[in-house]
């Protein structure tokens, strides 16, 4: 087919087809109905001679061609995406651009409600799409466009990757108010360690050993680890529930949850490395002036943050 009678929307269609593997959640996306989803697949596979998308048991996957065709597609709508926006101005309370932030439930939880009242304010048409990404240990889904942003721990991105420390944080001790060491102003490395403990802990390969047990290690130390989980917030309803366990969690996210779930908190007897944040995004949306808006935004919220 000429490239001059291909409707170019039809490739955004498959953009976002390709990343969700799904007609219903692509067409939410789009904010066109599953049928006009359905519509643009079979057109797509037309054009394409392939099925792309196939279904597996109960789910969509994608073709051996569609998975290569995938990051070309990506990077070709990227430049026209920045081709298009570089010589326009960006007025926030008219724009209605989506922009996908990869970040984990915490840094959500911490971000987010301040984000929105920015956004309520200054740019009441924008969306924002939240992909769940615990740490940024790799530039793959900034290179295929899963993300627009990402907030995390960064471990070792490079080009064409850019990355900005976005806030600091360090971690404290978390009790039930009916634990034996809550009325104790600070407790010991040896109630630190006489105590079992729930433990926020990734069990991957590719990340960096946990902080808490580095420091202990060097230390010669390990704590008793009772309940591990690779996710923070059911430990506060945990902590809640327990009157015998400690839990060493980001301050910042203690402060946020303290009151609500009636715990207390107490500096942890024992010094580990400042945790940095970082936000990261594709060197092409350097010069994007919407981009360089909502990382402005992000970045004064995370001046705030800091512990």
């Amino acid at each position: 087919m000429d490239l001059y009678r291909l409707n170019l929307n039809l490739l955004v269609a498959l953009d976002i087809l390709l990343l969700e593997q799904s007609v219903t959640y692509a067409a939410k996306k789009l904010f066109i109905t599953q049928a006009a989803m359905s519509n643009n697949l079979q057109q797509l596979r037309e054009i394409f001679k392939d099925e792309l998308l196939i279904r597996e048991k109960n789910h969509m996957v994608l073709t051996s061609y569609a998975k290569e065709l995938q990051p070309k597609l990506n990077q070709v709508l990227q430049e026209l995406q920045s081709i298009i926006v570089s010589g326009q101005r960006f007025e926030p309370e008219t724009s209605e651009r989506i922009f996908k932030i990869g970040m984990s439930d915490y840094i959500a939880s911490l971000l987010l409600p301040k984000l929105i009242v920015i956004l309520q304010r200054k740019a009441p048409k924008i969306k924002i799409y939240v992909i769940s990404a615990y740490h940024l240990s790799n530039t793959e889904p900034f290179e295929k466009g899963y993300y627009d942003l990402g907030i995390g721990k960064e471990f070792e991105l490079a080009p064409p990757v850019r990355t900005q420390v976005l806030f600091k944080d360090t971690v404290v001790c978390l009790l039930n108010r009916r634990h034996k060491l809550a009325k104790k102003s600070k407790i010991t490395l040896k109630d630190y360690l006489i105590n079992k403990h729930i433990a926020v802990q990734v069990h991957n390969q590719h990340f960096p050993r946990a902080v808490i047990e580095e420091a202990l290690n060097k230390l010669g130390y390990r704590r008793d680890i009772l309940i591990s989980l690779p996710f923070i917030l059911p430990i506060f309803k945990l902590i809640e529930e327990s009157d015998t366990l400690i839990a060493t969690v980001n301050k910042s996210m203690a402060n946020l949850h303290t009151n609500v779930h009636r715990t207390v908190i107490k500096p942890l007897p024992f010094k580990i490395p400042v945790i940095e944040f970082s936000l990261a995004w594709h060197q092409q949306y350097d010069n994007d002036p919407g981009h360089q808006w909502l990382r402005q935004q992000i970045l004064e919220i995370g001046s705030t943050m800091s512990s």
